[in-house]
């Protein structure tokens, strides 16, 4: 059968028993992910270069490592999680050595889109901009590693809730209680760090998602009203 025609499972079964001696269920797992880790690693480390020898790092240790997984259904968070780790200890290396592997100016999965471009032409918001996902990077840094990890995880690779948990093996109610810790702690290392930045953040509009404008207070006020008289 196609290798291409098979769920993940089963080409995660397929190389359980084959490798090292056929490696096409290997080939065609790693022709599904590579784009999607390599996204996940630069949305972290913003560096194309270090995304890309992280990105081959997982994948080399994910074929070592598929003896060892027990679930193959949980394939993708567990490539994942190991994606997010190495993302993490990278910046972890650049906090000790921060001139070892520059921030790029515009990371490619991060595009604005072309009305945000002209906002941030001039080279004092694309300054503001470099140098605030630099602090945010030195708050993941910061973060004790779980809080980190369930950050990327919700927050970056939006994963569900129920996906967490089986990647942490922990159950649900964990999950939640501990992402609402892992943001508190976010939020005041965040403050602590990153303040000049956030008061910029704060200052700036916030745009209105399709579907779910909200009307103004007052509007609100006169429909309840409304809705009381008789």
């Amino acid at each position: 059968m196609d290798e291409s025609m098979l769920s993940d499972a089963a080409l995660v079964m397929r190389c359980q028993r084959e490798l090292p001696e056929i490696t096409r269920s290997f080939e065609e797992l790693v022709r599904r992910y590579t784009q999607r880790i390599y996204t996940l690693v630069y949305r972290i480390v913003a560096n194309r270069e270090e995304a890309e020898d992280i990105t081959q790092d997982v994948l080399l240790k994910a074929y070592y490592s598929l003896p060892q997984l027990k679930h193959p259904a949980q394939f993708s968070t567990w490539l994942y999680r190991m994606a997010t780790n190495a993302a993490l200890d990278s910046l972890e290396r650049r906090r000790r050595h921060p001139w070892a592997s520059p921030i790029e100016q515009v990371p490619e999965p991060l595009q604005p889109s072309p009305a945000a471009t002209v906002a941030l032409a001039h080279p004092e918001e694309q300054l503001l901009r470099n140098e605030l996902r630099d602090c945010i990077n030195t708050v993941l840094c910061t973060l004790e590693r779980e809080q980190a990890q369930i950050l990327v995880m919700r927050e970056l690779e939006e994963l569900s809730y129920d996906d967490i948990a089986r990647v942490l093996e922990v159950s649900l109610g964990a999950i939640k209680m501990r992402l609402h810790r892992a943001r508190l702690a976010f939020q005041r290392l965040f403050l602590k760090l990153c303040g000049q930045y956030a008061r910029v953040v704060r200052s700036r509009p916030r745009p209105e998602r399709s579907g779910q404008r909200r009307p103004p207070q007052q509007a609100q006020q006169q429909r309840k009203r409304g809705e009381e008289q008789p």
